[in-house]
């Protein structure tokens, strides 16, 4: 991620996941933090939609 644009539109794009009832976006360093109902999405789907939204996934 290079701007606050690309940050809020991550957090946009996780906190539509179903099953996710929050997320943080931390520009620096490029982190992720994720509360989710894991009954309702895995973490496969939620890296795909990181993926599907032009960013990489690096590791977790």
């Amino acid at each position: 991620m290079s701007c606050g644009g690309c940050s809020a539109r991550l957090q946009r794009v996780l906190d539509a996941c179903p099953g996710v009832a929050a997320s943080t976006v931390v520009l620096e360093g490029g982190r992720v933090g994720i509360d989710y109902d894991p009954a309702r999405i895995d973490v496969a789907a939620l890296k795909q939609a990181i993926a599907d939204a032009g960013f990489s996934v690096a590791a977790g």
